[in-house]
């Protein structure tokens, strides 16, 4: 990005100091850099990457996303999930998924939107939930944990907004019909959303009654918690595609201890 077009408040003046060198030079950079080439052909306007390269910018957009999440006081990524994100050796951690969305306008900065869940007490087993949405550019990148990323892809769905790739765990990848066949702009159901359309779309998954929290500066961070139920089954239908055979996972080439 260039440094001009930093605006006060800009997430990427935030310093969290909470990594290792272990985590922030070995494990981290490598990922950075296989994804920087892929954002910035996107910033650029250069259209949309082959999916390959998509599922190298989703792994990077859990990691930040993950990151991001320790600039609120009132949110945090459980362990289970760090670890997952942490160790992974597929690139995409499983049970994870990111959905991308190119928009009509262009965010001048960049803006992360986050939500945690809380499983109600009717359940027997603690269990929590998030999503993170980075708005930056011409596109919206919301990554979230299996359950909730289905939930996403309900919602967008249903609101009209097919033109994402969405990966789903490790190694699969939604690619919606009107990207597959390339009738982009017809009334197969492509809407071309702006950013505010799209936070309004992802917030539903949240409900009308969450509080939401602004963050120091003008990065706006939504943070919050609900007692929520398992939803049901998303049907992707055939829209699935597993990508292993032309996933390129050399960039994890020496991450991980012997």
């Amino acid at each position: 990005m260039e440094r001009d077009l930093l605006v006060p408040g800009d997430v990427r003046e935030m310093n969290v100091k909470i990594l290792c060198i272990q985590c922030n030079s070995r494990w981290m950079e490598p990922i950075e850099k296989a994804a920087a080439p892929v954002l910035e052909s996107i910033m650029r306007g250069e259209g949309v990457p082959p999916a390959r390269d998509l599922f190298r910018l989703a792994h990077w957009s859990i990691v930040v996303g993950a990151l991001a999440t320790q600039t609120g006081a009132r949110f945090d990524v459980p362990v289970e999930h760090r670890r997952k994100i942490r160790f992974t050796a597929t690139g995409q951690p499983q049970y994870f998924g990111t959905h991308f969305i190119w928009t009509s306008d262009i965010y001048p900065g960049v803006q992360f939107d986050f939500m945690r869940f809380e499983a109600g007490p009717e359940v027997e087993e603690h269990e929590v939930s998030w999503y993170c949405a980075l708005h930056a550019g011409p596109l919206v990148m919301i990554s979230a944990e299996s359950m909730v990323n289905t939930m996403i892809a309900r919602e967008l769905h249903h609101s009209g907004i097919e033109s994402y790739l969405g990966t789903v765990s490790s190694n699969l990848v939604c690619i919606p019909n009107v990207i597959r066949t390339g009738r982009w702009g017809t009334s197969d159901g492509l809407v071309s959303a702006s950013h505010h359309t799209v936070q309004e779309t992802y917030r539903k998954v949240a409900g009308p009654h969450v509080e939401y929290v602004d963050t120091h500066g003008s990065s706006l961070a939504s943070v919050g918690e609900r007692k929520w139920r398992h939803p049901e089954k998303f049907d992707y239908r055939d829209t699935l595609v597993d990508m292993r055979a032309e996933l390129d996972l050399s960039y994890l080439d020496g991450i991980f201890e012997s």
